[in-house]
């Protein structure tokens, strides 16, 4: 079965995946990768430690593919917060 490397960009950090998993092909990996990315984009999202997860996928040590995902997070402005609350409360 082909080998697949899972490595994480977080944060300004790449964490090398040294220990290779076996998936019985590309799909499987993919999926493997969402997953994975998913995973911890949940956990930093959340925290608030970081904005974007990248999952590079390497297949017997070449690039096979990558899985980025990012959160945008727009806030209304503090005067229409202010605006739409002395609204509510007329």
């Amino acid at each position: 079965m082909p080998r697949f490397h899972f490595d994480i960009h977080e944060n300004g950090r790449l964490i090398l995946d040294e220990n290779a998993q076996e998936h019985l092909n590309g799909s499987d990996a993919r999926k493997e990768a969402v997953l994975t990315g998913a995973s911890i984009a949940r956990d930093v999202f959340v925290s608030g430690s970081a904005r974007r997860v990248v999952v590079d996928v390497r297949e017997e040590g070449a690039p096979f593919l990558k899985v980025s995902i990012t959160l945008d997070v727009e806030e209304a402005w503090a005067a229409d917060r202010v605006e739409r609350a002395a609204q509510r409360r007329r």
